[in-house]
């Protein structure tokens, strides 16, 4: 356990390993090489995701101009999907996939290195083409971006990335993408094609076993593992990270933010199968993953503001929503199940859970001035008001959608009324006292 400085006291921080709960007419307005023209999104939705959210997602937003059918070596003919995602924290991040006839996820391109902690904007160009001269199609994304995590006014640059294609996955080629980012003269596709023509064989270099490919077999290992066993939640994340630490794969917070991202993803495709002849309950489980998303998102952003920022809070929420697949795994099956009523447990918790929603109110942002001006207050005021008025919203929609009150609504609400209640800082209330 470790800990931070904290208004009225010192707090206790939860490890982080763990959730507790525009472009150029010449390069996108018409179709990429290789590829078809943009196409409107599969009709089939999908479970709600970080990398393939359903169709009106709070969080994830496809950007449908910068989205193609395309014939790939490794894949056929698949749709690429490029998407903006909020994190917790409120950056922006670019999401890249690639999507089969339904709309399910058949691969999620990794972050490149050089934008990973900027905020993105807007997707320029894409473009497929063959850059390393093995036959096969390579991906070209140019995107602007603002370094930082707030735009704030500041001029956003152009970002190239290159994605070699290999066998059944892409490895973003970071040295490649640093080159032509220095070279400061990268605008367009053609400025990336001359680049290589000039730089021959500057892709060539990436092995084709890169921890990027490693990645993405170990993952459908681990998928396949964990979905036919009978695991606990903890179990499965100590497993991926067992899997992980073996490979040595990315161990950073980044790297587990992304592991809880394909645990969710895992779990969320198998929710698929099961709910593909119940368009109710997958209506239903599609409606109420995304307001639980909406609600931890909130609560990160609160933990956020209230404790003068720290990444923590954001990784916290990022693990959090990604271990929500496996979550809403758990409710469907209980679903299909036929769960008994739990009528008296459920209301029970309503009223703890309100309890935990008046002490956020009433705590708000309380010895705050600690630790910023008069200034930085009121902006944390604004920002807690805002986030709790979120927060809100999302829990009285989630009442809505659980309303049958039975043990499957049970477990999602033992779990939210939980994660409100980690938000509740008892220092900051004795403090008061």
């Amino acid at each position: 356990m470790s800990y931070i400085r904290h208004p009225g006291g010192m707090r206790s921080v939860r490890p982080a390993s763990r959730p507790n709960e525009p472009a150029k007419a010449s390069d996108s307005k018409s179709p990429p090489s290789g590829s078809a023209a943009p196409v409107p999104p599969a009709a089939s939705p999908t479970v709600p995701s970080q990398a393939a959210p359903a169709s009106g997602s709070a969080s994830v937003e496809e950007i449908a101009d910068q989205s193609f059918q395309v014939e790939l070596e490794s894949w056929g003919k698949v749709r690429f999907v490029s998407a903006k995602r909020a994190n917790a924290d409120g950056r922006k991040e670019l999401l890249l996939s690639l999507k089969d006839a339904e709309g399910g996820t058949l691969y999620t391109f990794p972050q490149p290195k050089l934008v990973a902690s900027w905020n993105f904007e807007a997707v320029k160009a894409v473009s497929f083409k063959d850059v390393d001269g093995d036959g096969k199609k390579d991906v070209i994304v140019l995107a602007d971006y603002v370094a930082g995590k707030e735009s704030g006014g500041s001029a956003a640059v152009t970002a190239p990335s290159i994605f070699v294609q290999k066998d059944k996955s892409f490895v973003s080629d970071d040295d490649t993408d640093n080159k032509l980012n220095a070279s400061g003269k990268i605008k367009t596709v053609s400025d990336v094609m001359a680049f290589f023509k000039a730089n021959e064989g500057a892709a060539q270099t990436v092995p084709d076993a890169d921890g990027n490919a490693t990645l993405e077999k170990v993952n459908r290992n681990l998928c396949s593992r964990v979905v036919a066993s009978s695991m606990s939640e903890g179990e499965i994340v100590r497993t991926y990270e067992n899997e992980y630490a073996k490979h040595e794969l990315n161990g950073s917070e980044h790297g587990q933010d992304e592991m809880y991202r394909y645990i969710g993803e895992c779990f969320q495709r198998e929710t698929d199968k099961w709910l593909a002849n119940d368009s109710k309950l997958k209506t239903q489980t599609d409606a109420i993953h995304q307001t639980v998303n909406e609600a931890i998102s909130a609560l990160s952003g609160i933990d956020y503001v209230r404790d003068g920022g720290g990444t923590m809070w954001v990784h916290d929420g990022n693990r959090t929503i990604g271990i929500y697949g496996y979550r809403m795994n758990v409710y469907a099956k209980m679903k299909l199940n036929h769960p008994k009523s739990a009528a008296k447990k459920y209301d029970a918790l309503v009223e703890k859970l309100d309890s935990n929603l008046a002490k956020l109110k009433e705590q708000g942002i309380k010895g705050l001035e600690e630790l910023t001006d008069a200034g930085g207050v009121k902006e944390a005021q604004k920002e807690f008001d805002a986030k709790l008025s979120e927060l809100e919203n999302s829990l009285h929609k989630f009442r809505e959608l659980t309303s049958d009150k039975d043990e499957a609504s049970l477990y999602l609400m033992e779990l939210l009324t939980k994660r409100v209640g980690a938000s509740i800082d008892e220092n900051r209330r004795d403090g008061e006292e």
